[in-house]
């Protein structure tokens, strides 16, 4: 095993986004559906403004009953059930467009982090946990989701309030003055909670890492946790940091749930002021319009009153129907209010995990970048060469690699030994350029791995690692991967080059499924589809990296007869522990400390007597 960097690191600190520009960076996300969302504000707009116009129908009615008015009592009860069939449709078209809006929204972001994340270096993966990088999709972008869906009600209740408003004052600017004095408290109330809120949302979803980073260590790791009887420290290690995040989350659904109930108490105030000060309003306006009556029938005794009589409303006056009707808008704007704080409880909660998909991954760039514009690198012939390349995986780091220089040409089988972290895989993973030199140059057919499309040059280069890893399809999506458009008769001989026969001997043959990671194979044949999976894509370069060393001696064999034939007419870099495969190579580097020490051919070290024959006499003595 050679020098890594620390899988286990934590995620390097970000600077924290200003709200705004995460509130803006967000709200970027729904300018390709700008006419979904105008089509979807037009419905709610509707849908409020007919809502808000059932306080007119409302009064219109108690008029018409307490009037006697039966005529025009039947006309808008007939009146009440066509707009309510209009808003039906209004209704309907704002869920609708403002749900596909919403969900196209996420989908995108989903896409764009996807993308994003392979577009990052190795050191990214190498530097961040597993599960930290899962939780962002699995936790973070499910509550920016959960926001997202709220985008009806985000749009419906301002506009409700704003209509509703518009109609309070029509019907007593005095009254509407009165029930919105506590309108700054609910504010203020707001704007308290919410900032905590936003401040427990991001603990919150760093909790859920965490929890999320416990179950994929275990499940990918169970073999080690059952070999070592670790369940139950597993299971009590789980059940602390699980119990940590619900005390987490339940602190923020604490916070959460005051919103509402603080908005609607606040709210009842001016919904209690309006009916005493109003029940007064109405009660004055009986009884001025009855001392009008008795005027009128005192001055014309025998002669109907008259419905302008009768009916008089004095200038701030209020009938039992204008007053229904006040108290019907008063109550949608209260809940529309309610709803606005519980939009606000979500915008926070969203507000937090995008911070934390930005600062984890929208926002880092990878370490290896592509100049502007970059070439294609032509088909090579496999010539490689470093020239007085150092490197070390952070600024602070130790060089892991220090002037290395050396060259292999075309058809070349060049091994690189040394004892663990030695620097071998580093080197290696310099050639497909997974990582850059920090100074120095890596050169494939003179041209500098870093002028060129990294995607042109990796598909000219074949890795055989020591740990296999396939995906959980089928034979033939495993051997295809690197050359989809091979054909069957393609995929069969690769299989047949590579000592595969045991494909043959499946029931579904290419079509057999290999389980997460390959688990319904051994070892042996997993390292067989890999090297099928390599011929399969005819590089010009070859990379193993100690391909034989986690094998039997049964499956070494015939992995190595695999190889030895893979290896012919490419150029080869062979990355060995079992220093005994690799003695045909036509040159060894022997590393240490991150350095080449010696160079030649085994027979020429053997011979030399130094570092690469105590290696080797350590081998045969069966001390390492």
């Amino acid at each position: 095993m050679t020098t890594t960097p620390n899988t286990q690191a934590a995620a390097p600190a970000h600077s924290h986004i200003p709200l705004e520009d995460t509130q803006r960076r967000l709200l970027a996300y729904l300018r390709p559906y700008r006419k979904i969302l105008v089509a979807g504000l037009a419905c709610a707009a509707a849908t409020s403004a007919i809502d808000a116009s059932i306080a007119l129908f409302i009064k219109e009615v108690i008029n018409s009953m307490t009037d006697g008015k039966v005529g025009h009592l039947n006309f808008m009860c007939g009146m009440v059930l066509v707009v309510f069939i209009i808003k039906g449709l209004f209704s309907f078209g704002q869920s609708y467009f403002l749900s596909l809006t919403a969900n196209s929204m996420v989908t995108r972001m989903r896409d764009e982090i996807f993308s994003h994340l392979h577009s990052l270096s190795l050191s990214f993966f190498n530097q961040r946990r597993t599960g930290a990088i899962i939780s962002v999709l699995t936790n973070d972008v499910p509550v920016v989701q959960n926001a997202a869906m709220n985008l009806r009600q985000m749009i419906s209740a301002p506009l409700t309030i704003i209509v509703s408003l518009v109609m309070l004052f029509h019907f007593s600017w005095r009254l509407t003055l009165l029930s919105i004095i506590f309108i700054p408290f609910m504010a203020v109330a707001i704007q308290r909670i919410s900032r905590r809120i936003r401040s427990i949302s991001r603990s919150v979803q760093g909790k859920l890492a965490d929890v999320t980073n416990i179950i994929e260590e275990t499940v990918a790791g169970a073999r080690v946790v059952k070999s070592f009887a670790a369940e139950n420290h597993e299971i009590e290690r789980f059940r602390l940091e699980n119990q940590e995040t619900l005390q987490t989350v339940m602190n923020g659904v604490r916070k959460s749930a005051q919103l509402r109930p603080v908005t609607e108490f606040i709210g009842a105030f001016g919904i209690a002021l309006v009916m005493f000060v109003g029940g007064n309003i109405v009660a004055h306006t009986i009884h001025v319009q009855h001392l009008h009556v008795a005027q009128f029938q005192a001055l014309h005794p025998g002669i109907k009153v008259p419905d302008a009589v009768r009916l008089y409303v004095m200038p701030g006056g209020l009938t039992v129907g204008a007053l229904t009707a006040f108290l019907f808008l008063l109550d949608n704007l209260s809940r529309a209010a309610s709803n606005v704080a519980g939009i606000i409880s979500s915008r926070a909660q969203a507000l937090a995990a995008a911070s934390r998909i930005f600062d984890e991954l929208l926002d880092v760039e990878p370490e290896v970048k592509e100049i502007p514009n970059a070439p294609e690198i032509p088909t090579i012939a496999g010539k490689v060469a470093f020239d007085h390349v150092s490197f070390q995986y952070s600024e602070s780091g130790p060089l892991v690699l220090e002037d290395v220089t050396f060259e292999i040409c075309p058809g070349e089988v060049v091994a690189i030994v040394g004892r663990s972290g030695a620097g071998k895989s580093t080197l290696s993973d310099l050639v497909p350029r997974f990582y850059d030199p920090t100074n120095g140059r890596v050169l494939v057919d003179d041209i500098d791995v870093r002028s060129v499309k990294a995607e042109s040059l990796r598909k000219q280069i074949g890795i055989v690692p020591q740990e296999t890893w396939l995906f959980a399809g089928t034979l033939r999506d495993n051997v295809a991967y690197g050359n989809r458009s091979a054909t069957d008769e393609q995929i069969w001989e690769a299989l047949r080059q590579a000592n595969a026969s045991f494909v043959e001997s499946f029931e579904e043959k290419l079509d057999t499924i290999v389980g997460d990671r390959g688990i319904r194979l051994s070892g042996g044949e997993k390292q067989r589809i890999a090297i099928a999976r390599a011929i399969l894509m005819n590089p010009r370069i070859l990379i193993l990296d100690e391909a034989t060393s986690s094998l039997d001696a049964s499956s070494e064999a015939l992995v190595q007869e695999a190889l030895d034939h893979l290896m012919q007419g490419r150029t080869t870099l062979v990355i060995a522990h079992r220093l005994s495969t690799i003695v045909n190579a036509h040159r060894i580097l022997a590393m240490q400390a991150g350095r080449i020490v010696e160079m030649g051919s085994h027979k020429e070290l053997i011979q030399a007597g130094g570092y690469y024959a105590q290696l080797y006499e350590t081998q045969l003595s069966g001390f390492e």
